[in-house]
């Protein structure tokens, strides 16, 4: 039962209409979907533990269990149900308090597993980050990326394969005063991504595009990912819906836009894009989001663009 919830939210939260953002006709079947898992919850996500708390031997194991029971419930124990909080409402206090719950099955969990240190780091990372910037769970982002190259050095089961490449990609991007260990490895991290998202989604992807999660922006550290609900906020009162103007790429002209993502340069090369980054010898394939943005131009000509983070890798957005 577990397993088909996952699945699905797999699927609602990474994959949207043909343009790349979540199909609001959806609504109907995720709203089903939560009424489900809510009686799901309350029936196995509980645990009345009294008795077994007063035994000290058992105390810390049972704040675990409590811990990752409590993480179930919140839908926060997978990547997806942790991005999906960007969409939906969640209050400061309680997205806080989901990243204490990680920290403490972090330091005491005897079997700690490398999704629960990757769910960590999506916690910390982006959509914490995203509610409350100034948030005291917030940690120095090199430790982060400490944890983060530590997990990628490690066995990696393949069921993690596909969170742990895209939070890689996007975090350790090169930056201007804080270089990744081997800046190399991003090229084979973005070719493990489209491996590992076509064995997940291939069942379910045909007539889909992969949602666009985040934006590459022009500041540093945490704040260089731009969710779309920044976006959202430029567009004035008044103006047509984001969705249309994603569609007609007019979002990408407004100044507060252009002034919040950093373009960047790169050269065609057939069907993709070798992105510049800001290490010379050090460039990345880039899919653009509509291949007839790169109909007519020659292999070798420039282009610059917008850097969107997908499921499926990295893709060029806004081509000129």
């Amino acid at each position: 039962m577990k397993s088909n919830f996952d699945y699905l939210d797999n699927f609602y939260v990474n994959l949207g209409s043909r343009c790349g953002m979540k199909d609001s006709r959806e609504q109907v079947a995720r709203m089903e979907l939560f009424r489900c898992f809510k009686q799901y919850a309350d029936l196995f996500c509980k645990t009345d533990s009294a008795d077994l708390l007063k035994n000290k031997t058992m105390h810390t194991m049972l704040q675990v269990h409590h811990a990752r029971q409590f993480l179930e419930m919140r839908k926060a124990d997978t990547y997806c149900g942790i991005l999906n909080c960007l969409s939906n409402p969640m209050s400061t206090e309680m997205m806080e308090k989901i990243a204490r719950q990680y920290e403490f099955v972090l330091a005491n969990a005897v079997d700690c597993s490398v999704k629960e240190k990757i769910n960590f780091i999506y916690v910390k990372s982006i959509v914490l980050n995203c509610i409350k910037p100034g948030s005291r769970q917030l940690q120095p982002y090199q430790k982060l990326l400490d944890l983060l190259s530590q997990v990628l050095r490690g066995q990696i089961p393949l069921s993690d394969n596909l969170p742990l490449h895209f939070i890689a990609v996007a975090l350790l991007w090169p930056q201007q005063h804080l270089k990744p260990a081997e800046p190399r490895s991003l090229g084979r991290y973005v070719s493990q991504m489209r491996t590992s998202y076509h064995a997940v989604m291939k069942e379910v992807c045909n007539g889909k595009r992969p949602v666009v999660h985040f934006f590459m922006g022009k500041k540093q550290g945490y704040e260089r990912l731009v969710h779309l609900g920044e976006l959202k906020r430029c567009v004035r009162a008044g103006q047509e819906p984001i969705a249309s103007m994603w569609g007609n790429g007019k979002i990408w002209k407004e100044k507060e836009v252009e002034e919040l993502l950093c373009r960047v340069t790169g050269e065609v090369q057939g069907n993709l894009i070798l992105a510049d980054t800001c290490i010379p010898d050090v460039k990345i394939e880039i899919t653009p989001m509509f291949r007839s943005q790169l109909s007519g131009r020659a292999v070798g000509s420039k282009v610059s663009f917008f850097i969107g983070f997908s499921m499926k890798g990295p893709l060029a957005i806004d081509i000129n």
